[in-house]
């Protein structure tokens, strides 16, 4: 083809058609030209392919974490809003004088002040994608909004988590092993042995009216409420990821 041109060139001149000559040489540059536009176009068409392609493989992975991240928000919520309830009718009956319901229910309301509900976080393909340096292959500039967001609300959610922890061990775990059966209150199973019961079940019973008693469940109605607050709110931004990766792929496949 190359030749082809040179001889029209060539023959053009020894016909002394300057004009003409000139007129096809810009046509041929032209067209050289726009082969070079139209591979250009090309190799971008399937550059972006393939970051599509491999940006819905990371979208796909991040989608399940995050599923998984939603479910946990959901279940951490609803059980601290039970926990709450429960605290707050241990406080209401901390001010009568004689409770109003049996003691092993008071025992286990009060298990509450020993346990500490966790959120946990499940950050494989996030992990993956920043350590593979291609977090830039994510086009919506919502998800990465969106996931700022979520590492931010994580690390609050850790600290709140952390001095839940610090009351833990240093108010809650002391007061019940000072002025409560434990045993009775822990209700923990050691499985293949069948442990005998709290001896000193109703040790409760000496305590709940007690100044100090109303405080150590007010205080962990405060850190309960504080991680309640936090714990709603990573909710709804795992609700908003998973909502988001999943149009995204979808505008993905479409377009793909």
């Amino acid at each position: 083809m190359i030749k082809f041109f040179r001889n029209i060139r060539k023959r053009l001149l020894k016909e002394n058609r300057f004009n003409k000559y000139l007129l096809y040489a810009i046509g041929e540059i032209i067209l050289v030209v726009i082969g070079i536009l139209i591979a250009l176009q090309i190799n971008n068409w399937n550059e972006n392919k393939k970051n599509s392609i491999s940006e819905t493989i990371y979208l796909n992975e991040m989608l399940e974490d995050f599923e998984n991240n939603l479910q946990r928000s959901i279940d951490i919520t609803s059980e601290i809003e039970s926990d709450l309830t429960k605290l707050i009718e241990l406080l209401k009956q901390s001010a009568l004088e004689e409770p109003s319901i049996p003691v092993s229910s008071l025992n286990e309301f009060c298990a509450i002040i020993n346990e500490m509900p966790t959120y946990t976080s499940t950050d494989r393909a996030y992990n993956n994608i920043i350590g593979s340096g291609e977090f830039k292959i994510i086009t919506s500039r919502e998800i990465k909004t969106e996931l700022a967001k979520y590492y931010k609300a994580l690390e609050l959610i850790k600290l709140v988590q952390t001095t839940h922890e610090m009351e833990l061990v240093n108010s809650f775990q002391p007061y019940i092993i000072d002025y409560i059966d434990f045993q009775a209150v822990n209700a923990f199973r050691v499985e293949d042995f069948e442990l005998p019961p709290a001896v000193e079940e109703r040790k409760i019973l000496d305590v709940i009216n007690d100044r100090k008693f109303r405080n150590i469940i007010t205080l962990k109605l405060t850190i309960l409420s504080d991680l309640l607050n936090q714990n709603r709110d990573i909710k709804m931004i795992n609700l908003k990821l998973v909502e988001l990766f999943n149009q995204q792929i979808n505008n993905n496949n479409t377009s793909n």
